[in-house]
Order: structure tokens, then C-alpha cells, then sequence
């Protein structure tokens, strides 16, 4: 059995995800040039790293640092697990910090769920390729995970706005159905794309992306009231597909747009 999957993209140089699933030991003695993120979600698996052997049941987290020698196999029949990779070098700009603490000290760390839900959210934008929003989980994911693991002391939040999130929400209101990223908005106003998240989560509840889907859904429920079939303005509006429009539509309203159409049409 070998269902891996490892994918990519050329706008986040240095990340990757990966996705296994297989039995067996297909992973001989090596070593990433990435820090590597994991949550075993089915199965048990092991490796051979730091001197020992380690057995990693579902719903635990593995957690490694660039350049750490070790095998990989699976222990029970089947193994499925994800794994974040990103290259060292690319840490300081992601997280905004000039330098970083060495790294992971345990393999195994105990978790509320917290990371390994992160990297559920980021394998949904990994699919549908949302550039704001995929960054926007990955950098709430390394952020958790080197804070809650890795030694890294929560980031301050300046006080200060400066107009900054009011700035962003009007691009956002006139620009809801383009495709933008993470840092073509921190450009716009010359901040750090985890300042920004922050700042505007603090001011409008929610951050950029959530933001940004609530108001596609808000005109899509206008376009709706016309004659534009749920198809069409799924496609209007950005969304990756339809079924994304419907089920993000669901998400802020508790129906899907067809039936909202159904019955605001009767």
C-alpha cells in the first residue's frame, strides 16, 4: 500500500506538505534540510532517531529538526500521517523574527490538538490553492507549534494601528472577488504578514481571509437573488470550485446556495 502525496507551491518556496499512507519501512536512514511538522492521524509509526526507538500512536504529533538522521516505518499494518516541511532558511521571514531557538527538543510532545488541527485547516487550502488563505493557516501553524514546542516566545503586538486595518478592509470590500496573498496585502501597507493577521484579528474578529469569504458570500447572495446559476458565481466571486462556494456559503449562512435560491426565488 502507498498512498503518498507531496505537494507544493511556487509561490511558498521551501514548503511543502506531504501525505502518507503505506505499510511497511519504505524510509531508510536520512535526514530533511526542513523542520518537519507531523500528526499521526491513523495507525502507529516509528523511527529510529536520537540514539532510540520510538513509537508514534494516532493523534500524536512528530516533530523534527533540519538535518536529524532517521528512518521511518510503520508499525502497525498502516501508517497515514501529514508532515509539514519548511526549509530553515526560510523561517526568520515567515515567523518575522530575526533569529530563532534551536529548535524541537522532544519527538513526541504532548499537545492539546491545536497543531495537528492547523494542519488539517492547511491541507484544505493546499487543495484548493487560496494563496491568502493558505498562508494565512501556515503561519498560524508554525507560529503555534514553535511557541508551544520549539522554544519560541510569543510575538507582542504594537498597540498602535495607524489606520493599517481600516486600510485593509476597504481593499478587501472593493477587491473581494480578485485573488490576492498574504503578501501582496503586508506590501500594501508595509508591515509583516503576522502583524497584519493579528492586527486585524484584534480589530474586526476575524482575520483577512475569513474576512474576505464573508464578504464574497455577502454579494454572492445578491448575484443569487438573479438570474446567475450557483456555478456562475462561484466563478464570479474566486472561489476555487463550486463545491468551495457551497460549502464556505454553508459555513456563514447554515444552507447551501441552491436552497437559498429555491426559496428566496418562490
Amino acid at each position: 500500500m502507498d498512498g503518498n502525496r507531496l505537494q507544493a507551491r511556487p509561490w511558498l518556496p521551501g514548503v511543502e506538505l506531504f501525505h502518507a499512507d503505506f505499510s511497511g519501512q519504505p524510509f531508510g536512514r536520512h535526514s530533511h534540510d526542513a523542520f518537519a511538522v507531523g500528526a499521526i492521524l491513523q495507525g502507529v509509526g516509528g523511527y529510529q532517531c536520537r540514539g532510540g526507538r520510538h513509537a508514534l500512536p494516532a493523534g500524536t504529533l512528530s516533530l523534527m529538526n533540519p538535518e536529524e538522521p532517521h528512518t521511518g516505518h510503520a508499525v502497525s499494518p498502516r501508517l497515514v500521517y501529514r508532515m509539514l516541511y519548511v526549509e530553515e532558511s526560510r523561517l526568520p521571514a515567515l515567523l518575522g523574527r530575526k533569529q530563532l531557538p534551536g529548535g524541537f527538543l522532544e519527538l513526541n510532545p504532548a499537545d492539546d490538538g491545536s497543531v495537528a488541527a492547523g494542519l488539517e485547516r492547511l491541507a484544505v487550502e493546499f487543495e484548493r490553492g487560496d494563496a491568502l488563505a493558505l498562508e494565512s493557516e501556515l503561519l498560524e501553524v508554525l507560529e503555534r507549534v514553535f511557541v508551544l514546542h520549539g522554544g519560541l516566545r510569543a510575538a507582542a503586538l504594537s498597540p498602535r494601528d495607524g489606520g493599517v486595518t481600516t486600510f485593509l478592509r476597504d481593499y478587501l470590500e472593493e477587491n473581494f472577488a480578485e485573488a490576492v496573498s498574504l503578501d501582496q496585502l503586508a506590501g500594501l501597507v508595509h508591515r509583516h504578514p503576522r502583524h497584519l493577521i493579528e492586527a486585524f484579528r484584534r480589530v474586526y474578529g476575524v482575520p483577512p481571509h475569513t474576512y474576505l469569504l464573508q464578504r464574497r458570500v455577502r454579494e454572492a447572495k445578491r448575484l443569487l437573488l438573479g438570474d446567475q446559476s450557483p456555478l456562475d458565481v462561484a466563478l464570479a466571486l474566486g472561489f476555487y470550485d463550486q463545491a468551495h462556494f457551497s460549502t464556505t456559503f454553508k459555513r456563514f449562512t447554515g444552507v447551501t446556495p441552491g436552497h437559498f435560491r429555491r426559496v428566496a426565488r418562490t
